[in-house]
């Protein structure tokens, strides 16, 4: 596997990682709005970055967009969650 690409991965995954650490400790719904955003961002970013290498090989280019994909849909999902918890008639805000 290339090298490169290993510490590109280690990169995004570790920040992406304690973020949803970040978001299960936090207490109140606008911090987690705003964890949720900033993993999305970064898994964006992730994602983008893997998707426009241009020396990768078919292997290693399709394991890394699976690996940031799946980060990607979970902070999609946890922010749509978020989100309906906000605005869910008859939530518990703290």
């Amino acid at each position: 596997m290339n090298e490169n690409l290993i510490s590109v991965c280690q990169m995004f995954l570790i920040p992406a990682t304690l973020l949803f650490a970040a978001a299960g400790v936090a207490h109140s719904q606008g911090i987690k709005l705003l964890i949720c955003l900033t993993g999305v961002a970064t898994t964006g970013l992730w994602l983008y970055r893997v998707w426009f290498w241009t020396s990768l090989s078919v292997i290693d280019r399709r394991t890394a967009l699976g690996l940031a994909g799946l980060y990607t849909l979970a902070w999609i999902f946890t922010l749509l969650v978020h989100l309906k918890n906000m605005v869910a008639p008859g939530y518990n805000r703290r």
